[in-house]
């Protein structure tokens, strides 16, 4: 009676294939390298450019057993004739298939943006598979060594790369700099973006002196890092260098660097902008019982109203911007840093002073705009969407639609409250 279940069992078929997969596979799958023995994943990538070879550098993570979270992750370039050609030179000395569906950030050098710097990210992007969400950054060093440098900041402070740039996308940049939001731009009728800037500053005397002293300790104990790893030591200078967000940003026209924006600058292309707050707005010469008083005042929430008209054949762009205010600081004081209830109320002198700095901003960004031909503010596809016809009428009479701009009279109103 017992013997007949098993009977049963055999004369199914199905079950005889379930013996043999079990029995055939499961010796390999217990027995076989793990999958980190032939991928690499790739956190970060930055490319680079000098005497016609590019060179790609990746930020790798290979975990391995019995290590620490610095020493899991490691820089490892190639190089080439092109980009394809480096990825591959990098991977061979990786020894692993490299992955980059994990890559959150990619660095260009600033002197690759001499030339459309589509092409190099596109066969990234096309073939290699980097996703469009990666955060989009350019540096004043070599994206290598941004990459190496950063690898000290993720060990000392826990913090990555494209968190370095997270709160400019947030509260400071007119889209967020990602991959996608380049492409947007440059696929735009007006071809220009916006992408983050990120800056390396060589170490002081007395940190290079420190960390000359932690190297010889790690060598004399036979820990010393290879020069893949890194370790925060800036490429071919050995020298440590820190990574530094000071709100700029690089404006791009065709793919190419056109002018790089300092944080007044940013911050006059994002007056219009009602997801870019927590700006500083400084003011002098504020009376107050006979003393000459400086204040900074952060916007706290902003409103707009943006109308589009053509005005005797010409456009108009009117902007009517409603911000509340909130005092932070006052200076010129005996007590410089003391804030008092009665400085929270705006005056009339206060509003105005504010107003006249904002639009200050404001005329300074749109010359810089101008100058380049390059609207990043949505003012050209604005017209097109409201004014299709008399739009179209005008850009015929000029020598392309980049020069709409310089036609464009812009007016800004501002309401100025405390928040």
């Amino acid at each position: 009676m017992k013997k007949r279940p098993i009977k049963v069992m055999f004369k199914m078929p199905m079950v005889i294939v379930f013996i043999f997969i079990l029995i055939f596979f499961t010796p390999l799958a217990i027995y076989s390298p793990g999958e980190n023995r032939n991928r690499g994943v790739v956190t970060a990538i930055g490319i680079d450019k000098a005497d016609e070879q590019y060179e790609i550098s990746l930020l790798t993570f290979i975990p391995t057993a019995n290590q620490t979270y610095k020493e899991q992750n490691a820089v490892i370039s190639g190089k080439g004739q092109s980009v394809a050609e480096a990825i591959y030179n990098a991977q061979i000395a990786m020894g692993r298939t490299i992955g980059l569906a994990h890559a959150k950030t990619t660095v260009v050098n600033e002197e690759l943006l001499n030339e459309d710097v589509s092409v190099v990210v596109n066969y990234l992007s096309r073939v290699a598979s980097l996703p469009e969400n990666t955060v989009f950054v350019c540096t004043n060093k070599t994206a290598k060594e941004m990459l190496e440098s950063s690898q000290e900041l993720t060990s000392h402070l826990g913090l990555k790369l494209e968190q370095v740039i997270g709160y400019n996308a947030k509260h400071l940049y007119v889209t967020d700099t990602s991959l996608e939001a380049f492409y947007k731009g440059y696929y735009s009728k007006t071809k220009a973006s916006l992408i983050g800037y990120l800056t390396l500053e060589e170490a002081t005397e007395q940190e290079k002196e420190k960390s000359s002293v932690s190297g010889m300790n790690e060598s004399s104990q036979g820990g010393g890092q290879s020069e893949a790893q890194g370790g925060g030591q800036g490429g071919n200078s050995g020298e440590k260098k820190h990574i530094l967000n000071q709100g700029q940003a690089v404006l791009l026209k065709d793919g190419k660097k056109v002018a790089l924006l300092s944080i007044e600058e940013l911050n006059g292309i994002n007056l219009l902008n009602t997801k870019s707050k927590d700006q500083i707005i400084s003011i002098d010469n504020v009376e107050h019982n006979g003393n000459k008083l400086s204040m900074q005042y952060k916007i706290k929430n902003k409103k707009t109203l943006i109308t589009t008209e053509f005005e005797n054949g010409y456009p108009i762009y009117v902007a009517q911007l409603i911000l509340g205010v909130e005092l932070v600081e006052v200076s010129g004081m005996d007590d410089s840093l003391k804030i008092n209830t009665e400085f929270s109320e705006v005056t009339e002198e206060v509003a105005r002073k504010i107003e006249e700095e904002i639009k200050k901003q404001y005329t300074a960004s749109i010359k810089i705009l101008r100058e380049n031909n390059a609207d990043v503010i949505g003012v050209t596809k604005k017209f097109f969407i409201e004014h299709r016809k008399e739009f179209t009428k005008f850009v015929e009479q000029l020598d392309g639609i980049d020069d709409f701009l310089n036609y464009v009279t812009f007016k800004l109103n501002t309401i100025v409250q405390p928040d």
